[in-house]
């Protein structure tokens, strides 16, 4: 009988010792700092970039970002723009390198622009929308999808789809961007997930992060303005909000994008008052835990 006293004075030592640790870890988890990389959508300042250069990257740089995405030259030869990165002491990772026009007809062109900034993606932030009307039509840009991920992959890139609002319209029992996701070759495609457009059309960024954890490698870190509707209407670009003052729940959804190993981390803020956004953006991801 004391035998099994002993066993049960154990084992249930062992299971509140095991429960206390799991509360420990919960808390450890629920402590940590989003270590990033911290990276800006330079389309976030495209009008001061159009007027100043130099001093529009320097104030990214001074705000805390150490890398970027870039959106276009702003009527600088590649050559000179990565320069101009290198002197503000910026690391280009990623490009958006124009619409699916772009990729389908000067593909080597993205390709010589990609061998002069080396990021790890070269994405495409748009899709025209009578492409993707219907499921065939998705289907066939999956493909094309594919064809320019093996030759970027070839140049020593990855290629990357960037989702807009319009990606989530149903299409029967679908939407273009599941129809993307599903058609497309792991090996050669990865997505880059824009928050903003998945919490506006009504799904959960974390749920959506960690539905495809596989195939998301960068994210849009960009929130949308509490009260902001719910669907497909174009809205100001007043509702584009920095980090963690809007509808997001951030501290889900970096867990999610820690999770499921999403490498970069870009602030996009399309407002008016993005000069001091982004600041406010960075302050927040630097003191947010999760």
């Amino acid at each position: 009988m004391s035998s099994r006293r002993d066993f049960i004075r154990t084992f249930t030592g062992a299971v509140a010792g095991s429960g206390l640790m799991q509360a420990a870890k919960a808390a450890a988890v629920a402590n940590r700092r989003f270590a990033g990389p911290f990276g800006v959508q330079l389309y976030s300042l495209r009008e001061q970039l159009q007027k100043d250069v130099p001093g529009s990257l320097k104030h990214i740089r001074e705000a805390g970002y150490t890398t970027v995405e870039t959106a276009g030259f702003y009527g600088l030869k590649p050559e000179e723009f990565k320069s101009q990165l290198d002197r503000a002491g910026l690391r280009c990772t990623g490009m958006h390198s124009g619409d699916d026009d772009r990729f389908r007809d000067h593909l080597d062109a993205i390709i010589a622009e990609a061998k002069v900034f080396k990021p790890i993606h070269v994405s495409c932030p748009w899709v025209a929308e009578e492409r993707r009307k219907d499921a065939e039509g998705a289907k066939r840009i999956a493909a094309d999808f594919n064809t320019w991920g093996k030759k970027l992959q070839a140049a020593g890139f990855r290629f990357s789809y960037h989702n807009h609002d319009a990606d989530f319209k149903p299409l029967d029992s679908t939407t273009a961007e599941e129809v993307f996701l599903a058609e497309t070759d792991p090996k050669l495609v990865d997505f880059e997930f824009d928050l903003y457009f998945v919490q506006k059309v009504g799904l959960v960024p974390a749920d959506f992060i960690k539905k495809h954890a596989t195939r998301v490698k960068q994210l849009h870190s960009k929130d949308i303005a509490k009260g902001a509707p719910t669907g497909f209407e174009e809205l100001a670009d007043t509702t584009c909000v920095p980090l963690g003052t809007g509808q997001i729940d951030w501290p889900k959804t970096l867990a999610a994008a820690a999770e499921a190993g999403v490498k970069d981390y870009y602030v996009e803020d399309e407002s008016p008052t993005a000069w001091d956004g982004i600041v406010q953006s960075f302050a927040y991801l630097k003191s947010v835990r999760f």
